[in-house]
């Protein structure tokens, strides 16, 4: 048996939702989100990507995932 000293992994998975009724406030936020990369962050400071953030985290569930990766960060054994 070996030990592994750190070992950090990304998940990424997939979630594909359908007919989502959102919000005027929410579907601007996503729409501005996607329109600029797609990319929403927890700790965004801009209200919008927070409005965003919100309601991924409260409809985007991990147990919805239809796609999963996993991406091996860092391996650091023992020496």
């Amino acid at each position: 048996m070996k030990t592994i000293k750190d070992l950090t992994i990304k998940v990424t998975y997939t979630v594909g939702l359908s007919n989502v009724q959102v919000s005027d406030d929410v579907y601007e936020a996503l729409s501005n989100c996607y329109d600029e990369g797609g990319q929403v962050t927890t700790d965004g400071f801009d209200n919008e990507e927070q409005t965003a953030s919100e309601w991924l985290s409260d409809h985007v569930h991990e147990s919805d995932a239809i796609d999963w990766e996993y991406e091996i960060k860092d391996f650091n054994d023992l020496d």
